[in-house]
């Protein structure tokens, strides 16, 4: 079973790269501009340990 999701998970990442090649994507900046937006998105204060949506989770804060 984890030998079929780790060629699974390759096939996906080899998806990805390609293209991001194709449509001359840096993949590294474009994680790292989303992990900024995220980190705006879903502050870790009302956020962490909850599993409501993200503005449910602002309501009683």
């Amino acid at each position: 079973m984890l030998e079929h999701t780790k060629e699974e998970v390759a096939d996906v990442a080899i998806y990805l790269l390609r293209l991001c090649m194709k449509l001359d994507i840096n993949l590294e900046d474009a994680i790292m501009n989303k992990m900024t937006k995220n980190e705006k998105k879903y502050p870790v204060e009302t956020s962490q340990g909850g599993s409501k949506k993200y503005s449910k989770s602002r309501e009683n804060k």
